[in-house]
């Protein structure tokens, strides 16, 4: 069977298509895509404003199409960090039911990181390793040697909403930066994060560490240092990005969708780094959307379905899809059809054929009497002849 998970997160629309059985818990990705939104650029304070509210409504029927054209038999559409902190949460719950038929399934930040720990308790296996989820509006992180859902972190925080407060431009100034980094480290002190080297390897997870990572390669070979990942390295990199003109070329040929969120993000993660120190970097290619699926799969959790058979309404359906164009009459058609519908062009045409029905009418009359004349003297000769 094949299942998906839409995620609504505050940096888009991302979605996961997997074939597998839910009695074994085994799944194997078939398909991956995202619709990049930076939905909390469309807030009025605490509340998506009506244009926002269009953007998600788009991107979700486009990714709901996706999952009917493959033959999706069970889908899922959840919301991260996004919607958490929304004034008008129900509103837009409801709006996007009305224009979708989608119901959303929200998670809380300790759902999300548990998600995250599923997905990626493989690399458990390895020496001490620590879980990053850097998002647009908060950051996971967990120990993947510890199940304890109680003790996974989400820190109130993200690229997006970092930018937001702290950032007037595209890229951080020092004195920016400065604020960012204290504001990461005030949180990371009040969620008790532990310290350097209580972690021996970091695996990085989410789209946002992915665009980080892919910039971070590009510039590691523009320079020649190699491609494999070092903190020392690393530090140079998030410099670049403070400092260089080579950052938006770097950012442009890797992940152009993201460069608002990549330089904020870089901070970021540099500043977990630097709190846990690990030895190696690893980068995964798995996230909340999995470890939803494996949840629903084993029945822990009970999100509600998205009924693909029913149609999308249709008034919406309508304003997504284009009508087509008229076909134009070739000229000969279109001469002889205006021929055919046109009236008597002039009160010329209209004497003539008025002219014609008098001419015809004093026909008929001269007949007639040329008739009864003949009558007359055939009745006469007939007389002579009695």
């Amino acid at each position: 069977m094949k299942y998906a998970v839409i995620n609504l997160s505050s940096t888009g629309v991302s979605t996961v298509i997997a074939e597998g059985d839910k009695a074994t818990g085994i799944f194997e990705s078939i398909y991956k895509d995202r619709i990049n939104i930076s939905v909390i650029d469309y807030f009025d304070g605490k509340t998506v404003s009506r244009r926002g509210m269009e953007k998600i409504i788009d991107a979700l029927i486009t990714a709901r199409s996706a999952c009917k054209a493959v033959g999706v038999d069970e889908c899922y559409v959840i919301s991260t960090s996004a919607l958490r902190n929304v004034d008008n949460i129900a509103e837009v719950a409801q709006t996007i039911k009305q224009r979708t038929g989608i119901v959303i399934n929200h998670l809380d930040g300790g759902t999300e990181a548990y998600c995250d720990f599923l997905s990626n308790r493989r690399y458990a296996a390895l020496d001490r390793s620590v879980l990053i989820d850097i998002g647009g509006a908060s950051v996971e992180c967990c120990d993947l040697s510890n199940d304890d859902k109680s003790e996974m972190v989400c820190l109130d925080l993200g690229t997006i909403k970092l930018r937001n407060k702290f950032v007037a431009d595209v890229f951080p100034t020092a004195d920016e930066a400065k604020k960012i980094k204290k504001a990461i480290r005030k949180k990371a002190d009040e969620a008790g994060l532990p310290g350097k080297k209580k972690f021996a390897t970091a695996v990085l997870v989410g789209g946002i560490n992915d665009a980080v990572y892919a910039a971070y390669r590009e510039f590691c070979e523009r320079n020649k240092l190699g491609t494999e990942f070092g903190y020392d390295k690393y530090k140079k990199f998030a410099q670049m990005l403070l400092t260089s003109a080579e950052r938006t070329p770097v950012i442009m040929k890797t992940a152009p969708e993201k460069i608002n969120s990549v330089p904020v993000a870089a901070i970021i993660l540099k500043e977990l780094l630097k709190q846990f120190k690990p030895d190696s970097v690893i980068i995964s290619d798995c996230g909340v959307k999995e470890g939803y699926l494996a949840l629903v799969a084993s029945g822990k959790e009970k999100g509600e379905k998205v009924d693909l058979s029913s149609p999308v309404p249709v008034f919406v359906e309508q304003l997504l899809v284009k009508k087509p164009k008229a076909e134009k009459p070739s000229a000969a058609s279109a001469k002889k059809s205006d021929k055919a519908a046109k009236p008597a062009k002039s009160a010329k045409s209209g004497k003539s054929t008025a002219k014609s029905a008098k001419a015809e009418k004093s026909a008929k009359s001269a007949k007639s009497a040329k008739s009864a004349k003949n009558t007359t003297a055939d009745k006469k000769k007939a007389e002579r002849s009695e």
